[in-house]
């Protein structure tokens, strides 16, 4: 399995959070995405449009994603380009 941590700068509208799902499509791996604090974490299918649409990503969250399977290395550099332009890296 491989984690990449952001802190989001800005916020992500609707169609960013729509492209993000239907790109992550592409890729056999399981992707998913962790916000929110430890209390409170939600974790949602990156591929789920209804779940990206429902998880609260606003400036200032920091998020996790994590890709496990066949390909999670191409997954995982693939998603964090997509969230790039918004986040810089925390590990």
């Amino acid at each position: 399995m491989r984690v990449h941590e952001f802190k989001i700068e800005g916020e992500f509208d609707r169609d960013e959070l729509l492209r993000i799902s239907s790109e992550a499509a592409q890729f056999s791996s399981d992707i998913k995405l962790f916000c929110g604090d430890e209390d409170q974490q939600r974790i949602v299918d990156v591929k789920s449009l209804l779940g990206m649409m429902l998880v609260p990503i606003h400036d200032g969250n920091t998020i996790r994603i994590s890709a496990r399977g066949q390909d999670e290395l191409a997954a995982l550099e693939y998603m964090c380009a997509l969230f790039e332009h918004r986040a810089y890296a925390t590990h």
